[in-house]
């Protein structure tokens, strides 16, 4: 097949981890790839420019990809999540007279967003690739063509480090988070277990992100929660995720947020580091409380959990392996490579 890939950017998560790491595998069971990425990346913009000019500039870069994939002539395109973060979609529709067969890609709500852009694009659409079952569902309301992939990480880039096997750690113990700056606020609902725990115990809360400008105005050192920001960078990712003793992943109930993929305790459980997740979306399914991570919805209970994990370090330790064999089994790029491949054979083939 000759396969191309519009994405959002090379540092967005849902290019890193629903694209990328698929395009060498594909390639090397001789498939031709081309990769088009965002020109500047899909939410962010050239500071020379402002973020006005440079959603001009987007717009350009992406007519000159149309021309590009016009000449390239690729069996399928696929379009990750959509081209640009707003409602229009006059592109897309351009994309479509072009493309011989056409996959959406989609791992959040973007029905929540944007509800017309959303059913247009999936109609324009040859097939969709959801990255859960939530989103599948939501999917088959507009078109009966849908394949569940889930996010996916590589497992042997998250190689657990040594410090994880015996999970015995010295003070201060890290409650660590990562994720996008824009969703730093969901660490509010754990001020006041975190407070807690602060007076009980030597704890670190540490954040790892692109900015730490939310993270400043959460002020958790006000309230006596010792916090660290860590810069994410592409080389010290994994590594960082290494130091925690546990990781977070809060997040209150709503329709933004019950579709999304979990990403974050899929890193956490690959990395070696206990998961504890509020039991929202997808969260319930990967997490099996108590065998390969926990689940924490009140105040109350997230206090329990993480109270008893900071305690108890083989509490910690005995779910690593259940929580690794879950990502190798269910959630890695070699796992789901097969099903990608297949459904885009399929889809070439007008299946």
């Amino acid at each position: 097949m000759r396969v191309a890939f519009l994405t959002s950017g090379r540092f967005v998560p849902s290019s890193r981890f629903r694209v990328l790491p698929f395009v060498p595998h594909l390639q090397r069971h001789g498939h031709e790839c081309l990769v088009l990425p965002s020109r500047p990346e899909k939410y962010a913009s050239w500071p020379l420019l402002g973020f006005r000019l440079s959603g001009v500039v987007k717009r350009w870069n992406r007519w000159a990809d149309l021309a590009a994939l016009e000449r390239w002539s690729p069996d399928v395109v696929v379009l990750e999540r959509e081209l640009f973060s707003d409602a229009t979609f006059n592109v897309e529709q351009a994309l479509r007279q072009i493309a011989r067969r056409l996959v959406l890609d989609i791992d959040d709500g973007l029905f929540a967003l944007h509800r017309h852009k959303f059913e247009v694009l999936c109609g324009l659409s040859d097939h969709v690739i959801a990255g859960n079952e939530l989103l599948a569902a939501r999917t088959r309301m507009v078109t009966p063509r849908v394949t569940v992939i889930p996010t996916c990480v590589d497992v042997e880039r998250y190689s657990p480090s040594s410090h994880f096997k015996s999970q015995v750690s010295n003070p201060p113990l890290v409650l660590g988070w990562t994720g996008t700056a824009a969703n730093v606020e969901y660490l509010d609902v754990l001020r006041e277990p975190l407070r807690q725990l602060a007076r009980e115990s030597q704890i670190e809360l540490r954040v790892i992100a692109e900015s730490s400008r939310l993270l400043k105005r959460l002020q958790f050192e006000r309230d006596g929660i010792p916090t660290r920001f860590v810069p994410w960078s592409e080389t010290n990712e994994v590594s960082e995720l290494q130091t925690f003793d546990v990781g977070l992943m809060p997040m209150p109930d709503t329709e933004w947020t019950r579709y999304k993929c979990g990403l974050k305790i899929l890193q956490y459980m690959a990395a070696g580091v206990p998961a504890v997740a509020s039991p929202v979306g997808v969260n319930s399914e990967i997490i099996h409380h108590g065998t390969n991570g926990w689940l924490a919805t009140t105040p109350d209970e997230w206090l329990f959990v993480l109270r008893q994990l900071l305690s108890e370090p083989h509490c910690r330790a005995s779910v690593l392996a259940a929580a690794r064999t879950t990502v190798a089994e269910r959630y890695s790029v070699n796992a789901q490579l097969p099903r990608l491949t297949a459904c885009l054979e399929a889809v070439c083939a007008g299946q």
